[in-house]
């Protein structure tokens, strides 16, 4: 899995917002695994909902930005991609696998 290099603009905005909308506040490196899970996937939903599409190894660089063990990626990966993808393709951006390569 490729890293993105560092977080695109609006990211750290985005874990913020999901943080606070889900009560776990903004102190991400004292959340344990399964609460950064849950900031991931809400990360990845508000993200998705602003048009943006999630690159590979995104919640590695959301984690670096936040000081967290980039190597705890959280299991919801997939699950955050493909609800991303399911964003982008109903508002009409529809892609195929090769864009990916």
């Amino acid at each position: 899995m490729t890293d993105t290099p560092f977080p695109p603009p609006g990211w750290a905005e985005a874990a913020t917002r999901a943080g606070t909308e889900l009560g776990l506040g903004t102190d991400f490196t004292a959340l344990d695994a399964a609460a950064w899970e849950r900031v991931c996937r809400r990360v990845g939903q508000i993200l998705a909902g602003q048009g943006q599409a999630l690159p590979p190894g995104w919640e590695g660089a959301l984690a670096r930005l936040f000081g967290r063990d980039a190597a705890a990626v959280p299991a919801g990966d997939a699950l955050a991609r493909d609800e991303a993808d399911t964003v982008l393709a109903e508002k009409g951006e529809v892609f195929a696998p090769e864009d990916d390569a």
